[in-house]
């Protein structure tokens, strides 16, 4: 196989064969062997620079990279918190500030009451309104618990030799409210006829639920013969009169109200000689609060 041509050599001797009429000898050397030149177009994006085609007739680099650390050397990452601060703006306060703090700064005695009295004036205030407040829970509780007058009713009336015995009725028209009856200190119940008493006793107590309505009896120590009155067998009635004076207590939960109660009825009878005869013709009773 033949290698490839040599260019000729400018002191070699010409050859004998060489004539002067042919053209000198031309060498051309292999396309393959030469550097592709750089192209004149501009390089595009994903092409590789033409130093990269060139060729690299250095020696390879021998040193070797060092040794990748195991996997489980790498450090942990960490978190680092980054606070950046607020701009400050900076507010020059108005001159009228500066002189209010230098009037406060010299009459600290004055600023002194007026913060006295104005503390005043708000306790004031609120015992004002505690005092509005309570003035209309308590008018509140005065309609919502208000308690009636009782109703009395004579029913029967029975002529002892020694005493007489009222059969009364008492009713609670109060709807909210329960009461008690009971005696005053010194009250008494009596029983008269012109003017001139016939017996007097106490009430028993009575307690009566709200609306309610019971029967009581009352004994009077007394008899006739301490009045002058109609003969025996007469038709004509006669007019008596029965007067109590009673404590009433009315109570509905922790409200609690307190009545004197004056009671007066006229009743009149007939045969009020003749135990077994007494009838009661009419009877009237009314009622009212000594106190209001």
């Amino acid at each position: 196989m033949e290698g490839p041509r040599r260019p000729p050599s400018a002191t070699a001797p010409d050859s004998d064969d060489d004539k002067p009429d042919d053209p000198p000898s031309v060498w051309h050397r292999p396309t393959s062997s030469l550097p592709a030149l750089p192209s004149l177009d501009p390089p595009s994006h994903g092409s590789h620079h033409w130093r990269n085609h060139s060729l690299n007739l250095s020696p390879l680099p021998t040193t070797s990279s060092p040794p990748l650390p195991p996997p489980d050397s790498i450090p942990e990452l960490e978190t680092y918190v980054v606070q950046v601060p607020r701009d400050q703006v900076y507010w020059t306060p108005p001159p009228e500030h500066a002189k209010y703090v230098e009037k406060r700064s010299k009459n600290p005695e004055k600023n002194k009451k007026k913060g006295c009295s104005k503390r005043l004036l708000w306790f004031f205030i609120i015992l004002v309104i505690f005092g509005f407040l309570l003035g209309a829970i308590i008018l509140i509780l005065h309609f919502a618990f208000n308690p009636t007058l009782p109703v009395f009713a004579v029913e029967r009336l029975t002529v002892n030799p020694s005493n007489f015995e009222v059969t009364l009725r008492a009713e609670n028209p109060t709807s909210n409210m329960g009461v008690r009856y009971m005696m005053e200190k010194n009250g008494v119940v009596s029983l008269t006829y012109k003017n001139k008493s016939l017996g007097s006793g106490k009430f028993p107590g009575l307690s009566q639920a709200a609306s309610g309505s019971d029967k009581v009896n009352v004994k009077l120590n007394g008899s006739t013969k301490n009045a002058v009155v109609q003969p025996r067998g007469s038709k004509q009635p006669v007019v008596l009169m029965l007067n109590m004076e009673l404590k009433a207590e009315y109570e509905a939960g922790p409200v609690k109200r307190n009545k004197e109660v004056v009671v007066t009825c006229d009743v009149k009878v007939k045969g009020l000689l003749d135990a077994k005869k007494v009838e009661i013709v009419s009877e009237n009773c009314e009622s009212e609060f000594k106190n209001g």
